[in-house]
């Protein structure tokens, strides 16, 4: 009896966790997948099996056969609901930021290989903008791991924005959440692109 309660709460924590971080997909691995999808709809392969499409498909994309399966098993059960699930992950991470209860929009598209997050906010102050945006790279990162691409951006309250930038996955992996407050102006800001201040479009 015990060990089953044991197992069982195991069980739980570790479904939470999952959860609580989003799908657990790679964005090598959704990459993948999705050019499967696509290389299943080339109409030259109309005529051939699916063994076929899959063998046609590996080559041309320099993976096994066993690969993609593999990967295709795995991502089909949850394809529908990726996007919001993800979505759901990343607010929840945000709940824990300093942005908790100003968040005004969480998207995520996942209707191509590269999956791109959006994310609106209410500045707070100003000054306090590189600060927030690690915060919510921090959080793209926590609860987006098929996310390649974050594009965020905060805005006053007649809607205008303030601060907006984006950040790859290779730049929002680096933000480390006990590391904010210490390096958000001084390191993490250097990992965004396309950095803008001030009212514009």
């Amino acid at each position: 009896m015990m060990r089953t309660v044991l197992a069982l709460a195991v069980t739980l924590l570790a479904t939470h966790a999952v959860l609580a971080r989003g799908p657990d997909v790679s964005p090598a691995d959704y990459q993948l997948y999705m050019d499967w999808r696509d290389g299943r709809e080339d109409p030259r392969l109309e005529a051939q099996s699916e063994e076929q499409k899959l063998a046609r498909i590996a080559k041309s994309l320099n993976v096994k056969p066993a690969d993609i399966k593999r990967v295709v098993e795995r991502i089909d059960k949850i394809a529908a609901t990726l996007a919001a699930d993800t979505e759901k992950a990343i607010q929840q991470a945000l709940a824990e930021t300093a942005l908790k209860g100003r968040v005004l929009e969480v998207h995520v598209d996942a209707g191509q290989g590269h999956v791109v997050a959006g994310l609106k906010w209410r500045c707070g102050d100003t000054r306090d903008a590189d600060k927030e945006a690690a915060w919510a790279a921090w959080a793209a990162n926590d609860g987006g791991r098929v996310v390649q691409t974050l594009v965020l951006w905060c805005v006053n309250d007649v809607d205008t924005k303030l601060f907006s930038a984006k950040i790859g996955r290779a730049g929002f992996e680096k933000v480390a959440k006990d590391g904010i407050e210490r390096f958000a102006t001084s390191r993490y800001i250097k990992l965004f692109e396309d950095v803008k201040r001030g009212p514009h479009a």
